[in-house]
């Protein structure tokens, strides 16, 4: 479901809290996303996780649902 980037440093990377802010959840529910296996593709460097500003795009995209065609 990831799509990976040619040059994953095109892209903003952001942290927990500010995916969070984003997304307009809690970090925390980003961690049980994480440890669930159905949120946003995310880096893990040296301990810390960053999410890829397009990565949160493409998740929320592909988690929209169309009422109409429900």
């Amino acid at each position: 479901m990831c799509t990976v980037a040619r040059n994953l440093f095109d892209h903003e990377f952001l942290l927990p809290k500010e995916a969070a802010q984003i997304l307009r959840c809690s970090p925390r529910t980003l961690t049980r996303y994480r440890a669930e296996g159905t949120g946003p593709c995310y880096h893990k460097h040296g301990g810390r996780i960053l999410y890829p500003l397009t990565s949160l795009r493409e998740w929320v995209a592909a988690n929209t649902v169309d009422p109409v065609g429900v």
